[in-house]
């Protein structure tokens, strides 16, 4: 048999013909398929300025590309200020001006082809950046980047679990939101990589104890993947964390043969408090999805219990293949039950940021909580240890280099220069409580306006005036005999909505400007009225006990008891404390609040003062089968729901049926069989129709 020539072989395989690829030859797009692809984030900032620039060219009746491709520092300067008038507001920061800038440079590029931007023009730009930002007031100053120590977090850990104010859809939300904020202060990952774990991503083991102790150690191993880097991701950095029950100096360092660095972080041996320990909450969400392969381990106890065979120095506890791309952090969703935890969706960054920011607020954090703030203290945290080097640092933060920490990273408040200068020891502990930001924590720091503030936001003239446009627009539909609804996809509907969201923002960002002027008087003048309270003989008003809080759920109350527990002695005590702990999040896991309509603040008072505990297991049993005639049997049949939730009744018929579709029926597939909700009913239905009918025969709830 002849040897074949060379190509000959590939050529067989080839899927296409020639002439195909001659097409493509011809065909491809050089301009579209040569430029480079960039992230989410980064797409979104160049289709803003792009979008802005055509509405430029569009009002100034100028060729978009044209002008574009033969740039002057005269449209330049003209655009830029057009654009600042239009995004007054919220384009405040003269540092913003570069940022728009380079997007427009990137603009222009994938829009012409043309990659140089003449150098005298670049030189021009400054100048002109420095006009605009003198003429619209611009701010100059650099935002302040917070650091985020361990201390600090410990306080919002505990303003998550303990403040009545902090609420969400479904109680996971908590749980995975205490799991986010520990990884995020250990690991220092960008909230994008913490997102983004599956299951096939972390991996469970046990591992014999170096110390000789009985116990195994515990070791979760999680790779973090879509982490930030061109068309692709960076070298991807595990993480594992060890239970540890030994000495606290114990560090052990894995290798798992990937050429990936993995970083062992021990558990503090009896530590005190539970609440910053990221094992507990990680094997909560695992028990909870009943993530592990082997089918009887369903508890921590029995993890606990396990042992490594004489021999051998690991046990591995797999997970279940069938689970490796579900999510570990999961996002909400509406079912005809009720809300409902997906087992698809990741949670979105947009839900991640304003939790955050909303529990820094509650805690009463001056400055704004977010997932960078946890990287810096990250950053700042390694920088500061004498066992981690800068190369170290950097393959942790996945830094190309030393620059990018020290000019976006490293901590501006500077350490104890005084003690260095004079030869003192350095007061470190004092310092570190200094720059963090648990010392802002005020609770009486305003957080919205009150009304007779809000009253003053309603009165300024920009504001009356889009609300008159408004209620003229609202009264065109009104004699028109229409709804807004029904005139979508016309010109009356589009202006509406051009006004109403005009007004929307115009207010929001009067409200904000109000409260954050309103925050700085308080700043200003509380101190000088505490001190003169003190000087005068007054007492130090005193925080409102913790065990005043009330809450709607009994496993929120066994939570808190559990991470606030104190540290034990013995290794068998110190696993049923963590045991105890675990349990109480996985049943904590499983609540959600009610589906009705939002409450205000005095109707969510009232309900706390009316029950502090869940439904007891016989509650179902004990439900009558005829309701009462405002009951929702989707609610009474939910056993996810407190008490009170449950045995809800609304004030009319009216408002059960609007609660009975927009948060039930709505949700459930036209046309399909359905099970009745009611606990004591398990008749399967033809579909809404006949559930309705059902309901109203059988439960005496007319929908």
């Amino acid at each position: 048999m002849a040897r074949p020539r060379y190509g000959q072989a590939i050529v067989h395989t080839m899927e296409h013909s020639p002439e195909y690829y001659q097409q493509m030859e011809d065909d491809l797009n050089v301009l579209e398929f040569t430029q480079r692809v960039y992230g989410k984030g980064s797409e979104n900032m160049l289709s803003l300025v792009k979008n802005f620039w055509y509405q430029y060219c569009q009002f100034t009746k100028k060729n978009p590309v044209a002008t574009l491709e033969g740039i002057s520092i005269n449209v330049l300067y003209a655009f830029f200020d057009w654009l600042l008038r239009e995004r007054k507001g919220s384009l405040g920061a003269a540092s913003s001006l570069q940022t728009y800038w380079n997007a427009l440079c990137l603009v222009r590029k994938q829009e012409t082809g043309c990659h140089q931007i003449d150098p005298l023009i670049k030189s021009q730009m400054h100048g002109v950046r420095q006009r605009l930002a003198i003429a619209h007031n611009l701010r100059k100053d650099k935002k302040k980047k917070p650091v985020l120590h361990a201390e600090d977090e410990f306080e919002l850990l505990k303003t998550l679990y303990t403040s009545t104010e902090t609420t969400f859809p479904h109680e996971r939300y908590r749980v995975q939101l205490a799991l986010v904020m520990q990884l995020a202060g250990i690991t220092g990952n960008r909230p994008s990589a913490l997102l983004s774990v599956r299951y096939q991503h972390i991996k469970v083991t046990l591992l014999e104890d170096p110390g000789g102790g009985e116990q195994p150690r515990v070791l979760i191993e999680i790779v973090f993947h879509h982490t930030k880097g061109y068309l692709g991701e960076k070298d991807a950095y595990g993480f594992p964390f060890y239970i540890v029950f030994a000495a606290a100096s114990d560090y052990v360092a894995v290798a798992n043969g990937r050429g990936r660095n993995e970083f062992g972080i021990p558990d503090v041996p009896n530590e005190p408090c539970l609440l910053l320990c990221p094992h507990i909450t990680m094997l909560a969400l695992l028990f909870a999805d009943q993530a592990f392969a082997a089918p009887s381990l369903t508890s921590p106890e029995q993890l606990f219990r396990l042992r490594i065979a004489p021999g051998q120095k690991q046990l591995p506890v797999p997970l279940k293949e069938e689970m490796a791309e579900r999510p570990l952090f999961r996002r909400c969703k509406n079912t005809v039950e009720g809300i409902q935890i997906s087992e698809e969706q990741a949670l979105a960054d947009t839900t991640l940021r304003p939790q955050m920011t909303n529990l820094g607020i509650i805690t009463g954090m001056e400055l704004p909580t977010g997932p960078y703030t946890f990287r810096r203290g990250n950053g700042q945290a390694l920088d500061n240890s004498s066992e981690i080097t800068d190369a170290q640092r950097n393959i942790i933060l996945q830094h190309h280099n030393s620059s990018v920490f020290q000019k976006n990273y490293a901590s501006r408040y500077m350490p104890d220069t005084q003690a260095a200068y004079r030869g003192l020891k350095p007061q470190t502990a004092l310092m570190r409580a200094a720059s963090g930001m648990s010392r802002t924590i005020d609770p009486r720091r305003p957080r919205k306006l009150n009304l007779a503030q809000q009253a003053e936001v309603d009165r300024h003239p920009e504001v009356r005036l889009l609300r008159r446009r408004l209620k003229s627009l609202l009264q065109t539909f009104r004699d028109q005999k229409r709804s807004i609804a029904s005139t979508k996809g016309t010109l009356l509907y589009n202006h509406y909505r051009q006004v109403y969201q005009a007004h929307r923002n115009l207010k929001r960002r009067y409200e904000k400007a109000l409260l954050t002027e309103v925050k700085e008087r308080y700043k200003k003048e509380q101190p000088v009225i505490d001190i003169q309270r003190q000087l005068k003989g007054f007492p130090v008003a005193e925080q409102e006990a913790l065990q005043a809080a009330r809450y709607v759920f009994a496993e929120r109350v066994h939570a808190i008891d559990a991470l606030f527990n104190f540290a034990t002695s013995s290794t068998e005590q110190e696993c049923r404390r963590r045991v105890t702990a675990i349990n109480t999040l996985i049943a904590l896991c499983k609540k959600q609040e009610s589906q009705g309509f939002r409450r205000r603040r005095a109707d969510i008072k009232v309900k706390e003062e009316q029950t502090s505990v869940s439904p007891p297991p016989s509650l179902s049993e004990t439900l009558p089968v005829e309701c009462k005639a405002t009951q929702c049997i989707f609610c009474l049949g939910n056993e996810d729901l407190s008490a009170a939730d449950r045995l809800k009744t609304f004030a009319a018929r009216g408002d059960l049926k609007k609660h009975f579709h927009r948060k039930h029926l709505r949700h459930h597939s036209a046309g399909q069989p359905i099970a009745c909700p009611h606990p004591r009913c398990d008749v399967m239905l033809n579909g809404t129709m006949h559930l309705q009918n059902h309901a109203e025969v059988v439960h005496r709830t007319p929908t």
